[in-house]
């Protein structure tokens, strides 16, 4: 290959926008029902499977009086921030600052959020629910496809 030819290659693959503007996401998925420990493992291989993606949430999280085995440990901390692991899982820990509200022994998620890598802390991979405005979402003109939490497959889970 000779030098000019080179020169080109390079020039056009700068013109190239990168994979994400490529591939911009196509329909915002949106999650409803109820997470538990019977539907956590499914969910929590959604977020993993749309990091960096704009999610819509419409769950509640029940905060259990009993965290044994098998539940989760869910709650809202003193300083205002959500956090919720499977007790006998602690792979993952679901973590958000806003966006959420405590109603009756109850956290309630109604919005879209973007998940992100909050990093591995002791092992465990925090993914973080970074809320966005509503608005943002629904003037994007994006198809929104609502799922029940119920349906999530915990084996669909990108590598």
């Amino acid at each position: 290959m000779n030098r000019r030819h080179l020169l080109t290659t390079i020039l056009v693959l700068s013109l190239v926008p990168p994979a994400a503007a490529r591939n911009p996401q196509m329909q915002v998925l949106r999650v409803e029902g109820v997470l538990d420990a019977q539907t956590y493992r499914g969910f929590e291989a959604f977020l993993f499977n749309s990091m960096d993606r704009v999610v819509g949430l419409d769950i509640r999280v029940e905060i259990a009086e009993d965290t044994g085995p098998g539940s989760i440990e869910a709650g809202v901390s003193p300083d205002g921030k959500f956090v919720a692991y499977l007790v006998d899982g602690k792979d993952s820990e679901i973590v958000a600052q806003e966006g959420f509200v405590r109603s009756r022994g109850s956290v309630i998620f109604d919005g879209y959020f973007v998940v992100k890598s909050g990093g591995l802390h002791q092992g465990i991979e925090s993914l973080f629910l970074d809320k966005i405005e509503e608005a943002s979402v629904l003037l994007s003109k994006q198809p929104i496809k609502t799922i029940e939490i119920a349906r999530l497959n915990p084996k669909i889970r990108k590598p």
